[in-house]
């Protein structure tokens, strides 16, 4: 018999052990907390990756590729937190995990430029640390590159960043080539049907992640069909988000909030009202300037008929009719059938 208070059984402890974080200390203002799972777990992963001749060499080796992979994944964040500086939003977090970082914004993009810049601000970072590296592993010599713990390091932070950039910037939901496609589509359509549309890519991109994985009989196997899941889960609630919520401006009333189904009217119309002007194609814009061009030939013409008719007038106040010359007749016979051509 147990009493009224709670007892947790040892699994749900150990899930618990699993899903809490700890402090890794205040970087830039910003506080940084790892999930103890991303501690237990990927040393182990890496324990069974790294090639080493000795135990202490592999654990020096798995301390490199922990230490490495999580100081990537930090200034990733980073990027994304510096770029929301920018537009006056703020973070209260960092957390690591087994699955990557993510970056507590305190409130999201207003503007699709907004978002694209925050998006692409981390995969640059992954730039900046190929920058430095990649002259390093120019100039270090094979032996070295090869059969030193130093060179190793090395070549898996080469590898990492090369491997995050393109991965992150597959266009799904939640990574950031997903919320760059969004913002890209959202230039041209409602930002609703945007994301729809990105989130429909982003179940599919899930979906295919997830058979990939099936293909593979290692850890990475698991690895990747937890990011398979997790995309296509985070893509239906964008989807259903996009649904029931603006996703840009939230904190302005636009015709979208009186209409929740405007994003079903496509273009960039918000239920019907467009809230700004679209920027007309490269053919439109040569039609207008041609007319443009037109138009200004025949206002100079007019202005330039008006002058000679003016002085013909003045000379028939002179000599009359009969004394004007057949130039200035037909001069007087243009601007009669102009006039009456306007008419």
């Amino acid at each position: 018999m147990t009493s009224f208070g709670y007892d947790p059984s040892p699994l749900h402890r150990l899930w618990r052990l699993l899903t809490a974080d700890f402090s890794l200390g205040t970087w830039f203002s910003v506080p940084v907390r790892m999930y103890w799972a991303a501690l237990i777990v990927m040393p182990l992963v890496f324990l069974r990756r790294v090639p080493s001749d000795s135990f202490g060499e592999a654990i020096l080796m798995v301390a490199v590729c922990f230490i490495g992979l999580f100081a990537i994944i930090w200034t990733h964040e980073m990027g994304h937190i510096a770029a929301g500086w920018h537009y006056r939003i703020r973070s209260h977090k960092i957390t690591l995990g087994p699955l990557g970082g993510l970056a507590h914004m305190n409130a999201p993009a207003e503007t699709p430029k907004e978002e694209l810049v925050i998006a692409l601000a981390g995969p640059a970072t992954h730039l900046i640390w190929l920058a430095v590296l990649w002259p390093i592993e120019w100039l270090m010599p094979d032996a070295a590159y090869y059969r030193t713990w130093y060179g190793f390091t090395v070549w898996y932070l080469v590898v990492t960043n090369q491997s995050l950039l393109l991965f992150n910037l597959v266009p799904i939901f939640p990574l950031d080539g997903g919320r760059a496609l969004r913002a890209i589509l959202s230039l041209r359509v409602h930002p609703n049907r945007a994301t729809i549309w990105v989130a429909n890519i982003g179940i599919g991109g899930g979906a295919l992640l997830i058979l990939m994985s099936l293909t593979r009989a290692d850890v990475w196997s698991s690895i990747g069909m937890l990011i398979g899941i997790m995309c296509i889960m985070r893509s239906i609630d964008e989807k259903r988000m996009a649904r029931h919520v603006m996703i840009y401006q939230r904190s302005h009333r636009t015709p979208w909030e009186v209409d929740p189904d405007a994003w079903q009217h496509g273009g960039s119309s918000y239920g019907g009202h467009s809230t700004e002007q679209q920027k007309p194609g490269w053919l439109a814009q040569r039609r207008a300037a041609r007319a443009e061009k037109l138009a200004a030939a025949k206002r100079s013409d007019d202005q330039e008929l008006e002058a000679r008719v003016d002085a013909v007038l003045a000379r028939v106040s002179k000599v009359g009719l009969t004394g004007l010359s057949a130039d200035e007749k037909a001069i007087l016979q243009r601007a009669s059938q102009r006039r009456r051509g306007a008419s």
